[in-house]
């Protein structure tokens, strides 16, 4: 069989089980049933089945792309324990996942953990563990400077801008305090929004460092651009210079700072 076959069909198995065939209320049942919810056994049952179909899918493809040269050995037994494998794992860890909540990390731990999974069971059955392990402990200088840059831009230089901006955060908190309303009512809204302006900055900073990288500066300008489309009418109201000018010293320190580590990077991966 075609190695890379095999992965990719379990990853399009894992991603139909986990995204397309699975309904709302299984969800909401296996998070509030745990491991009473028969709908936690029927998903992982579901997988089970979507992995063994994806197998032996890519086990009739490989024999009909390869019988002029003779029979294929496929060993049934492999594909039924990898299947079993797909089944087991995911039953365990959506079940941890069930006591976790419905938070983003939770959710990342356990696609991560789903894929993880997958390779280790095709690494298994293709017999690469050995190649993949070695894949794995290959990790150059280059791989933790880019790795650097990017916890970098993220949580520091968050921080950082906070910091910098923190008198026109104080000017705008005054601003926009309520007349008439209570200030317990709109401080959870506030505390929303900052935190939704903080994941736009991660991944503002997240795009601009890709685009260093990968040297398509072009990009960086057409994301400058857009954001500056989308905050134009805020921008442009007189009453607003306050906010003006908190954008725009917030969105050019986020740039230069990301300009600055990922040239930084470029510069010192050159140099190795």
């Amino acid at each position: 069989m075609e190695q890379l076959s095999i992965v990719i069909g379990l990853l399009v198995a894992h991603l139909l089980g986990d995204f397309y065939f699975q309904p709302t209320h299984w969800v909401e049942s296996r998070n509030t049933k745990h491991l009473q919810s028969t709908a936690l056994y029927l998903h992982a049952l579901l997988h089970g089945v979507l992995a063994l179909v994806a197998l032996l899918a890519m086990s009739a493809i490989t024999v009909l792309t390869t019988k002029e040269s003779g029979m294929v050995d496929i060993n049934f037994t492999a594909l039924l324990m990898v299947a079993g494998g797909v089944l087991i794992s995911h039953f365990v860890i959506d079940a941890v996942k069930s006591y976790a909540g419905s938070t983003t990390l939770a959710f990342a731990i356990d696609q991560a953990a789903h894929i993880g999974v997958i390779v280790i069971l095709w690494a298994i059955l293709t017999a690469q563990v050995e190649i993949l392990f070695k894949q794995i402990l290959l990790i150059s200088h280059q791989h933790l400077a880019i790795l650097l840059a990017y916890l970098i831009i993220l949580k520091p230089t968050s921080i950082f801008i906070k910091q910098l901006l923190s008198p026109w955060s104080k000017e705008l908190d005054e601003h926009a305090k309520p007349k008439t309303t209570s200030t317990l009512v709109q401080l959870p809204i506030q505390n929303t929004l900052a935190m939704a302006g903080q994941r736009i900055g991660y991944l503002e900073r997240l795009l601009i460092l890709t685009f260093v990288l990968i040297n398509q500066f072009a990009a960086i300008g057409f994301l400058l651009a857009a954001k500056s489309i989308f905050r134009f009418g805020d921008l442009t109201k007189s009453e607003d210079k306050k906010l003006t000018e908190y954008v725009l010293l917030g969105t050019l320190t986020s740039v230069v700072i990301t300009l600055a580590v990922g040239l930084t990077v470029r510069w010192f991966i050159g140099k190795l």
